[in-house]
């Protein structure tokens, strides 16, 4: 009986904390990230009883969470690419509404500046028409000024979420190696897992994950490390913790938030290794989109300010003067790097468009020396040609230059690929230090670099995005807008007209706002390799809508597809691992039912005491 007794005590106890562990999966059903417990109950060690083994009852064995590593990690991977392309897609859309605009938006104020000019050639005498010209100028001027100023907000706007998901994270990774520290404390003192422990920390690596891509390994002491970039980075490993840090970019004047990982004492920008969670999606966005969206407006700007400049160039105004600049030319320097540690400076690189080096640059006044413009009509024409080569050339690219002090010179990086920027023949480019040259038709201007940099100092340029906030219509005097055209045939009568000095044609002349106006649909930019421009002004602007919208459309795509993957893991995970009510309501029931019986066993062990104490009597 005193056998009974105890495996009916043993029974109690077990079923009584086989229902707690019921109780709690219930109150846990709603939880997030909790894995269902299952209590484990096993024989207790049989006595022997004469000639035979004995059962002496059950016990628990322990209390183990329903979990699979492979569906968490899943898990991880799977959320860290949908928050991405959430992140993504909610910013593209925003671009996408303002480039992409029919109505009122740069491609109709670029249309209305053009047929102005049309409607100038038309009556080029007529001061109301000048009037329009230079009214529909300002107009453009203050469309992009707006346009420009949206875009930055948009990426003051994103520069602020990389900060707020860097403090996101570094607070949830600090929460997991202290998690960790507590796991393994418990298990080397108890040897049991602390169940609920386990998920907080899981719950706390999802929730990390849903910020950037992350790869977690664990280990059999209960820790688990966790990477970034791929598997490249650590952010926590044997419970060290790597401290993240959103702040600008070595070229502090770009405004440009990167990240940066603290290992050891080394600070490393990772900004382009994170390919996962809102993180990535910001980094992509910003580099894959907007970026990419100002520097090929940025071309379609400068394309239109050197294409309208330099034609105006060749024609005369109102009081026979030659013609000056419709908009402000591009003339920027280059950002330094804080790094640097050479005696020049950025402002010492100018970048501009001149693409006849050698002679002096246009617009030409009486202070310009003679020598130095066009000695004929023929060569205003082969400047001209020159200059429509050269914006041809344009590529919607940042350049990164360093000093190579081996070849004394600067090699051309491209900044967002960090690749070698390359000519026509495919080597790459490199510009001695005190020269001058095109690249990619912008003059690249090192002449007034006296001081030797020292090796590696680098240098950024970023001559579309310059275009996009300082566009401006500098014409403002109807008078000087350069409609009539060169004086006809020379007096030779021949027909030639090479050798004649410029000067202006009779008054009420039209040729030059002509050809002004003729640029709306002239082939300007994105030259193929024969050297021949494949798209317009115009063109180049619908062509920059379109990448917007086709980043757009991908992004969709992509996040259809990644929400798909993740609802399956969720639904998986839930099936496998969640608290199913039904379940543990029948669990209740088969518990309770245990209890009660072993319950059962004590009264029948209680009355055959009562028998034997009256049979003794």
């Amino acid at each position: 009986m005193a056998d009974m007794l105890n495996i009916a005590s043993l029974s109690l106890n077990t079923y009584q904390k086989a229902l707690e562990v019921t109780s709690h999966n219930i109150a846990n059903a709603s939880t997030e990230g909790y894995n269902r417990q299952q209590i484990i109950i096993e024989s207790s060690a049989p006595g022997i009883s004469g000639s035979a083994y004995q059962g002496s009852g059950a016990s628990v064995g322990g209390i183990e969470r329903v979990y699979s590593e492979y569906m968490q990690t899943q898990m991880y991977s799977s959320q860290s690419m949908k928050n991405r392309y959430e992140t993504q897609e909610s910013l593209a859309t925003q671009v996408e509404g303002i480039v992409a605009s029919n109505d009122e938006g740069v491609q109709e104020f670029m249309g209305r500046y053009y047929d102005s000019l049309q409607s100038l050639s038309n009556n080029p005498t007529s001061p109301t028409s000048r009037q329009l010209v230079l009214q529909e100028a300002e107009n453009l001027e203050s469309h992009l000024g707006n346009l420009s100023s949206v875009l930055g907000d948009i990426s003051d706007q994103t520069n602020s979420q990389i900060s707020d998901v860097v403090t996101e994270v570094n607070s949830r990774l600090v929460s997991i190696q202290e998690m960790n520290t507590e796991i393994d404390h418990v298990l080397k003192n108890t040897g049991n897992q602390p169940n609920d422990l386990m998920d907080k920390r899981d719950q706390a690596i999802l929730e990390v994950s849903g910020y950037m891509d992350i790869k977690a390994y664990y280990h059999e002491n209960g820790s688990v490390d966790l990477y970034t970039a791929g598997g490249r980075v650590p952010l926590l490993s044997s419970n060290t913790l790597m401290q993240l840090e959103a702040s600008n970019s070595a070229y502090q004047a770009e405004n440009r938030t990167e990240v940066f990982v603290y290992i050891g004492d080394q600070k490393q920008v990772i900004s382009d290794k994170i390919v996962g969670g809102e993180l990535g999606g910001l980094l992509d966005f910003r580099d894959n989109m907007l970026g990419q969206a100002q520097n090929d407006l940025g071309v379609t700007l400068n394309g239109m300010v050197s294409s309208m400049n330099w034609q105006s160039y060749q024609g005369y105004d109102t009081n026979g003067n030659a013609g000056g600049n419709v908009f402000t030319p591009l003339n920027m320097t280059a950002m330094d790097n804080v790094e640097n540690t050479g005696p020049i400076s950025g402002l010492d690189i100018k970048v501009s468009f001149n693409p006849n080096a050698g002679v002096s640059e246009p617009p030409y006044d009486g202070a310009t020396a003679l020598s130095s413009q066009p000695a004929t009509y023929g060569d205003k024409l082969t400047y001209l040609e020159k200059a429509n080569t050269e914006i041809g050339q344009f590529e919607a690219r940042e350049y990164e230059l360093f000093y190579n002090q081996a070849t004394d010179a600067f090699d051309f990086f491209d900044y967002q690929t960090k690749q070698p920027v390359v000519d026509g023949t495919g080597a790459p480019i490199a510009v001695a230090r005190g020269t001058a040259t095109n690249v990619e038709g912008m003059y690249f201007d090192f002449t007034t670099v006296v001081a030797v940099p020292d090796d590696g100092d680098s240098f950024l340029v970023k001559p579309h995005q310059q275009i996009l906030e300082s566009f401006t219509a500098e014409m403002n005097d109807i008078e000087k807008i350069a409609t009539r055209g060169q004086s006809p045939v020379d007096a030779n009568n021949d027909g030639s007209i090479n050798d004649e000095m410029p000067a202006a044609a009779g008054d009420g002349d039209n040729v030059n706002v002509v050809n002004m106006a003729s640029l709306q649909s002239a082939k300007m930019l994105f030259a193929d390799s024969s050297g021949k421009a494949t798209e317009s002004i115009l063109g180049g602007y619908s062509k920059m809508a379109v990448d917007v919208g086709m980043y757009v459309r991908g992004t969709d795509i992509q996040l259809t597809a990644q929400t798909s993957v993740f609802d399956v893991m969720v639904a998986q995970r839930s099936s496998y691992s969640g608290v199913s009510l039904d379940e543990e309501a029948a669990n209740l029931v088969k518990y309770q039912q245990a209890y009660q019986a072993s319950a059962q066993i004590i009264s029948t062990v209680q009355e055959l005491f009562r028998t034997l104490l009256d049979i003794s009597r």
